[in-house]
Formats: C-alpha cells, sequence, structure tokens
C-alpha cells in the first residue's frame, strides 16, 4: 500500500521540478550545453545574472544526474550572486531549487526551510503585487512541495493542510478566470490528497479523493490517470474486504497498463492481485498472480516489488504445502530485503554526507557574512568614531565659550548678591533691634500690667480682710444662731481669697514669664509649691508687706520663708535672692 502512496507522489513531485525549472530556463540560450561548456562559457560571463545563470544550469545538469553534493555547490555560488540582486526573483529560483534537491536526496527537513523562505517571500510580494493570477501559481505549486514533503515525513496532518491549500489557490484560480480549466491540477491534488488518506488508513476519505479524481479524469481521457486510480480504488477496497470490487478495479488497472506497455505498473497490479487473492484464500492464483509480478519485477529491476511478490510467494507457497518453495522465496526475500537495506544504507550515507556539506555551506556563509558585517560595523564605527571626535571638539569650543560668559555673569551675579546679602543683613540687624525693643516693650508693658494686677489684687484682699476684721469685731454683739452663720461666711470668704487670688495671679504670671517655672523646676527641683509661689512673687520684686498682703501670712511668716529660700538655694547673705530669680 505504501508503494502505491509512493509512486503518485513521486509522479507529481517530478511534474513540479520540471515546471519550476521552466521558469528558471526560459529563452535561456545555454539550456542545452553540457556541464563543461557551461564551465566554459562561465569563465567568459561579464555580469552576476549571467554567471547566476549558469551555476544554476550546471546544479541543474548534477541533479539530473544525482550528484548532490556537486549540485548543491553550484546552487550555492547561485545563491550567494543572488543576494547582490536588487529583485528577489532569482533567489526565489534557486531557493526552489535547493529546495527540490534536499527533497530528491532525501532531507525533507532542509526543503521546508527552503520552501518556507520562499513562502515568507510569497507573503511579503502578495502585500504589494497587482497581479494575483502568477502569485496563485506560485502559492500553488509550493504549497503541493510542502504537502510532499511532510508526506514523506509521514506527517499527513500537514501534507494535507498544504494539499488543501493548493487546491483552494488552484480554484480560486478558475473561479476569477472562467475560461481557465485546472481540471488537470484539481485531479492531481485529489489523487495526492487521496494517497495520504489511505497512508493515514482513512479509507472513506482516500476513497472520496480518488473517485473525485476518476470523475474528473473522464473528459480528459488520460489512461495513466485510470491506471493509477484504478489500482487505488483496489488498495482501498481490499483494506475494506470489498474483494469483488477490488478484483475489478485491479483488473482494469492491470488492462490499462498492459495497454500502455507499463511494466512497472504491471508488476505493481500483480503484486496486489496476489495480495487479494491470497486473503480471499485461492491460493493457486495468488502464486500465479505473484509468479508474474516477480518475473515482470526482474525485468525492470524493481528491487521492492520483487521483495513484495517474493514474500507473498512464500506465505502462499507455505499455504499449499510447498515448503520448499516456501523456504526458496523466503531466501530470496530475505536477499532482496538485505539489498535494500544496503541501499538504503548507502542513500542515508549520502543524505548525511549531502547534510553535512549543507551544514558547512551554511557555516561558511555565515562566517562571510559576519566578516562583511564586521568590515561594515567597522568602518561605520571608524566614521562615528571620527564624527564623534569633531562633534566633541565642537561641543567643547561652545562649552569653554559659554562657560566664559557663565563665569563673567556669575561674577556679576555674586557682587550684586553681595550687595543685596549685605542690604538684608542690614535689614535683619534692624529688625532684630526693633524686635529686640518690641519685646521688651511688650515685657515692660505686661510687667507693669501684671504689677497693676497684684495692687488690685492687694487691695481686694485688703478689703476682704477689713470686712472680716469688722464680722469677727461684731461677731459678740449677735445672737448665737447668727454667729455659727457670721463664721461660715468668714471661713468661704478666706478660703475663697486664698484659692482665687492665687489662681488669678499664677494665669497672669505665666503669660508674661511663660518658663520661667519650667527653669525654676529644672535648677531647684526641691521647692514645695509655697516656696515656688513665693519665688514667683519676688521674681516681680514685689516687697513682704505685698507678698503678707496677697497671701494673708504675717510679715514674720514670709521673712522666715524667704530665709529658708535663700538657704534651700545655697545664696549667701551678700546676693541678692531677687537678682537671682530675675535672671531665669
Amino acid at each position: 500500500m505504501k508503494s502505491a502512496v509512493s509512486f503518485h507522489i513521486s509522479r507529481l513531485t517530478i511534474a513540479l521540478v520540471m515546471v519550476f525549472l521552466l521558469f528558471f530556463a526560459d529563452s535561456d540560450i545555454y539550456a542545452n550545453q553540457s556541464i563543461d561548456s557551461l564551465k566554459t562559457v562561465l569563465k567568459q560571463s561579464q555580469t552576476d545574472t549571467a554567471a547566476l545563470k549558469i551555476y544554476s544550469q550546471i546544479g541543474d545538469r548534477f541533479t539530473k544526474m544525482a550528484q548532490h553534493d556537486s549540485a548543491l555547490f553550484y546552487y550555492t555560488k547561485a545563491l550567494e550572486l543572488s543576494e547582490n540582486q536588487s529583485s528577489n526573483k532569482f533567489k526565489y529560483i534557486v531557493y526552489n531549487q535547493l529546495g527540490l534537491l534536499f527533497t530528491a536526496s532525501g532531507n525533507y527537513s532542509i526543503s521546508l526551510e527552503y520552501y518556507f523562505k520562499m513562502l515568507s517571500m510569497l507573503d511579503a510580494e502578495s502585500s504589494t503585487e497587482h497581479d494575483t493570477t502568477s502569485l496563485d501559481n506560485k502559492y500553488a505549486g509550493l504549497y503541493v512541495q510542502m504537502g510532499t514533503c511532510y508526506f514523506f515525513m509521514e506527517n499527513l496532518a500537514k501534507s494535507l493542510e498544504y494539499y488543501q491549500k493548493s487546491l483552494e489557490k488552484v480554484m480560486q484560480k478558475a473561479t476569477i478566470n472562467p475560461a481557465y480549466k485546472e481540471s488537470e491540477s484539481q485531479l492531481v491534488l485529489y489523487i495526492n490528497m487521496g494517497s495520504a488518506h489511505l497512508s493515514g488508513r482513512a479509507f472513506d476519505k482516500a476513497q472520496a479523493n480518488f473517485e473525485k479524481a476518476l470523475e474528473m479524469s473522464k473528459p480528459l481521457n488520460n489512461q495513466i490517470y485510470f491506471g493509477v486510480l484504478f489500482n487505488n480504488l483496489g488498495i482501498v477496497y481490499k483494506e475494506k474486504r470489498d474483494y469483488v470490487k477490488a478484483f475489478d478495479y485491479y483488473n482494469k488497472a492491470l488492462q490499462i497498463r498492459k495497454e500502455l506497455n507499463d511494466s512497472a505498473g504491471m508488476a505493481q497490479v500483480y503484486n496486489n492481485l496476489g495480495d487479494c487473492y491470497y486473503l480471499t484464500g485461492d491460493y493457486k492464483k495468488s502464486i500465479d498472480c505473484l509468479e508474474k509480478a516477480l518475473t515482470i519485477s526482474r525485468k525492470v529491476k524493481n528491487i521492492r516489488s520483487q521483495m513484495k511478490a517474493a514474500n507473498f510467494l512464500s506465505l502462499a507457497h507455505e499455504k499449499v504445502s510447498r515448503y520448499s518453495d516456501a523456504l526458496e522465496m523466503h531466501r530470496l526475500y530475505k536477499q532482496l530485503h538485505d539489498s535494500i537495506i544496503n541501499t538504503e544504507q548507502i542513500q542515508a550515507s549520502a543524505r548525511l554526507e549531502l547534510q553535512y556539506h549543507y551544514e558547512k555551506q551554511r557555516k561558511e556563509n555565515e562566517l562571510k557574512q559576519e566578516i562583511a558585517l564586521a568590515r561594515k560595523e567597522r568602518k561605520a564605527l571608524i566614521y562615528m568614531i571620527i564624527a564623534a571626535v569633531l562633534l566633541f571638539s565642537f561641543i567643547i569650543v561652545i562649552l569653554l565659550n559659554r562657560n566664559q560668559r557663565i563665569k563673567m555673569k556669575q561674577v556679576s551675579l555674586i557682587k550684586e548678591s553681595l550687595e543685596l546679602e549685605q542690604k538684608n543683613l542690614n535689614l535683619e540687624k534692624q529688625n532684630l533691634i526693633l524686635e529686640k525693643q518690641n519685646l521688651q516693650l511688650e515685657l515692660e508693658y505686661r510687667n507693669k500690667e501684671l504689677a497693676t494686677h497684684v495692687m488690685y489684687l492687694v487691695n481686694k484682699n485688703e478689703f476682704l480682710s477689713s470686712v472680716t476684721e469688722k464680722l469677727l469685731a461684731i461677731r459678740h454683739m449677735l445672737l448665737p444662731e447668727n454667729k455659727v452663720i457670721i463664721q461660715e461666711i468668714i471661713r468661704e470668704m478666706k478660703s475663697n481669697i486664698d484659692n482665687t487670688v492665687w489662681n488669678e495671679f499664677e494665669v497672669r504670671f505665666q503669660n508674661v514669664h511663660q518658663d520661667f517655672y519650667q527653669k525654676l523646676g529644672e535648677k531647684f527641683p526641691d521647692l514645695t509649691p509655697n516656696e515656688t509661689k513665693l519665688c514667683a512673687f519676688l521674681r516681680l520684686n514685689m516687697t513682704t508687706k505685698d507678698i503678707s498682703a496677697i497671701t494673708f501670712q504675717s510679715v514674720k511668716s514670709i521673712l522666715v520663708a524667704r530665709a529658708r529660700l535663700r538657704k534651700k538655694i545655697g545664696i549667701n547673705r551678700d546676693e541678692n535672692l531677687v537678682s537671682i530669680l530675675q535672671q531665669l
């Protein structure tokens, strides 16, 4: 089944190679020349474009000869020259040639790298190009090549995705231009999509695509397509175990390939018929078909077809108890299998060698690009340094000139600033003097106000004392019950006088001398409340008599209290207590 699918895909790939080579070789004077003659012409070429075309022609010759290393060398030369072209036309063609080269050598992942580069170029071109017909052709062909790579990489989902994209472009072109018929292109795409579904064992989808392709092939009357489709439909029905239809399609395919004298195709169909007869239990017919497949395969030297026939013959001979024949076919199968493995190993070695040369050339190209870029950057750096030096020198001259002007301006500003500062200092000095005078005046005013209030309190207390003494004088003349009332009045007046007088005095004193109590407490922390009151009276330079009048204490008691205060403060007789308190 896999070989059948591979057959169809290979046909499509070869067709695409021819199409893209024609794009490049159109009206080329070197088309029919040999490699040696092309090399001779290459030496005489005078333009990059002519040399580029010759390199591509030589690469094509080596590709046809399966000398992939040599082809890669000349394609790489062509690619280097395409970098200098103003248009991406030649680069696109060389990318395509490289992609087909790596596809032919089995390096599908590298092919996809080039195909994606081509896709990016088409996307960029589509944003500016008005001729969509040409672009759609390129898109359609590129999508097929990408789908084929994914098919051989066994990524069937991606393969179908790109085949479908190609089909959409083809159908879109037919919609835009009804006169344009793309039935054959669509037919080939349906065959490929059916083959991908067949590989993925999605037999219903494979059948639908093959039947659609079969319907489209009828107007073309191309027997090759009929042979391919009948054979593939036979595989589908065989896998679905509808052996009647499978035999019908296989026989139709065999008949067509006999008419076309397609020996390889006949061997393929005989193998499929032998397999189908084996599955239905008709081992005699199975052996007959498989022997024909083996004979034809030997003539066309198709080792895989021989191996398949030998394997099926070994199984069929065993079923009819021909064990010696079965053993002989099994040995032949092993021999052919080993031969294929050796061939695949050689191909794998060639593929790895080509990949090695590709990686080597890519690294060399990257190194060349890096060297060229480094030279450009060094040149640019030198220019930048020269420009920077000139600019720096120019800036220095400007800055020096500006600095000189700034210095002159600064000297002038400093001079003006010093003058203003001197004026400000004079003004501040005058303000301080005025402020000090104002404070002194305010303090004197408050002291006078406090002294006035103190005298008021003294007079008030003397008046209250006089009233109290008169009440005491007439107390003996009163009735006993009135004596009690008068005594209570006298006691409340004395109590009220003591509290009220001191509270009023303390509030007014603190308004004038705000931090006196704080400083007194810090310097003499052991003073009692009465001693603190006495200090406040003395701070106002009040006489002993005035203090006695305010506190209702005798003059003698005040003198004793002053003596104790002097002792506690620690001053001798020569020092003035009032002066010390006024300094706080």
